[in-house]
């Protein structure tokens, strides 16, 4: 059984589940539902809300399942899941680490939680960069959880300068709270851009007042190729002009 969920925020869609989901569920009902989200809203945010008589799938449904979720996966900006069945709970903490847009489990009867956190995630990349030619120095302003997004950004910031002068003379990372991560899936991308440009910025200044700053700035300067330092929160000007500095 499958029934489309009404009355939720603009932007998100959902559908209740019971019973063994088909094949000609997939077809008929799930397809043409995430499609029509997609045509009205680009982004998809999604809640699931599972009842207690769900079974699963049939094999043949588990095939659809994987198909639609490779194919939309880039498209998601969050997933809730609401249940109370220990075993999907269970999957879905574990999924959340993998998959590269946040996702968050709640309890049965939080359907109006469930959604008010997906409407109130971030449309866009949270992180502002802004890179100054006069000094090659990019600094970039992170408040929030790193998503996917806002390393694509950064990125895209940082490597057309790279290309053209060979490396980025300083990376400023203003940092106003411990951000985290909001899935595995940006932590991989993390790594991805620190190895990628590994070697292409001499400075990189850790600017915040949150605990950890200091330890992680030491620990990062004894295993990376660019200088790190750590400075206050009220220290961005400093932070600019030492990261400028030869």
């Amino acid at each position: 059984m499958i029934e489309e969920l009404v009355g939720l925020p603009e932007g998100v869609f959902g559908l209740r589940v019971g019973g063994t989901l088909t094949v000609e569920d997939y077809e008929k009902v799930i397809g043409p539902m995430v499609e029509r989200a997609r045509e009205a809203h680009g982004r998809l945010r999604c809640l699931i809300e599972i009842d207690a008589d769900f079974h699963g799938l049939t094999p043949a449904a588990v095939l659809d399942d994987v198909g639609m979720g490779l194919g939309t996966v880039g498209a998601y900006d969050g997933v809730a899941v609401v249940t109370d069945k220990t075993g999907l709970r269970t999957a879905t903490e574990w999924a959340a680490f993998v998959t590269p847009f946040p996702m968050r489990v709640f309890p049965a009867g939080a359907r109006a939680e469930a959604a008010q956190w997906l409407a109130d995630l971030p449309a866009d990349a949270t992180v502002q960069v802004a890179l100054d030619a006069a000094t090659g120095v990019a600094t970039a302003e992170v408040d929030q959880a790193l998503r996917i997004e806002d390393f694509e950004r950064l990125a895209a910031t940082v490597d057309p300068w790279t290309r053209e002068h060979g490396e980025l003379r300083g990376l400023v990372l203003h940092i106003r709270r411990v951000p985290g991560w909001t899935s595995l899936g940006s932590v991989i991308r993390h790594v991805q851009f620190v190895v990628g440009h590994h070697g292409k910025i001499r400075r990189i200044a850790l600017v915040s007042d949150t605990p950890v700053a200091s330890t992680v700035a030491a620990a990062a300067d004894r295993v990376v190729h660019p200088q790190v330092r750590p400075f206050a929160g009220t220290d961005l000007a400093a932070a600019q002009a030492w990261a400028a500095g030869d």
